[in-house]
């Protein structure tokens, strides 16, 4: 059945007016305070929370301006995404990551590609050590600090003003916003198609990770592996799933 569109939208669509795009930015303004409230722990001690807000404000009236009540989308489910895409593309623009370690990520994300379109399957660190040129201990090392200044992976934004993201699968229990309860049903079928699609260590480790909360040092008693190897499975994983997400949706 399709959904009926609210009647401020319908106004809004039409007429463009100014006075109801603020009335639109009043009544979703809790969207950018549920991303910021998100996103504000994994962030330097001295970005301010209402610099993220007033980023994030942005962000809101971009998508606003952009969204067509009529695809059939909420719009909280639109707007998310490129709320945050909006804060994040200014903390880059402040180069708060070393450009040293930008480079390594780069490079690993690069190397990883080519051997997923290789081998269609799980690639192992030792193959990815070997193309990078250093040692699997020094890639291990070099996977511990891209993950420690992860807004990553889960959260990475893309180029593509319109592509989507894979946002927040794990619950903040800080967070009392009246969005955290926010079902998003089409983005949670995609995901749980493309965690189906992942090979049985990956697939068994993001599940226990995100659903079941369990620590990586935990995952890696279970799998019989390494904390940091866990912790290498998780970034290359959630890499991977990114681009399958993207792939489902045709972004």
């Amino acid at each position: 059945m399709r959904r009926q569109i609210e009647p401020l939208w319908r106004r809004y669509f039409q007429s463009k007016d100014p006075e109801l795009r603020n009335r639109l930015m009043e009544k979703y303004l809790g969207v950018v305070h549920y991303v910021v409230s998100k996103l504000f722990k994994a962030i330097p001690s001295y970005v301010e929370r209402d610099d993220l807000v007033n980023i994030g404000v942005i962000g809101l009236g971009e998508a606003l301006d952009r969204y067509n009540p009529y695809f059939g989308i909420k719009f909280e489910t639109y707007a998310i995404p490129r709320v945050k895409g909006a804060i994040i593309d200014e903390l880059r623009k402040q180069d708060w990551v070393p450009r040293s370690l930008r480079s390594k990520s780069n490079q690993i994300r690069k190397v990883l590609e080519g051997l997923e379109q290789t081998f269609r399957g799980e690639v192992v660190s030792q193959q990815v050590a070997h193309h990078l040129g250093i040692s699997e201990t020094e890639y291990q090392h070099w996977q511990s600090q891209v993950n420690a200044t992860s807004l990553v992976s889960l959260d990475k934004p893309n180029p593509n003003y319109d592509e989507h993201n894979l946002y927040d699968i794990v619950e903040d229990e800080s967070s009392t916003n009246a969005l955290e309860g926010m079902e998003n049903e089409e983005l949670k079928k995609i995901l749980v198609k493309v965690i189906k699609k992942l090979p049985e260590k990956a697939r068994l480790a993001i599940t226990l990770y995100y659903f079941e909360h369990l620590t990586f040092k935990e995952i890696g008693k279970i799998l019989n592996v390494s904390e940091s190897r866990i912790s290498q499975i998780h970034s290359e994983t959630t890499e991977r799933m990114r681009k399958m997400i993207l792939e489902e949706l045709n972004v």
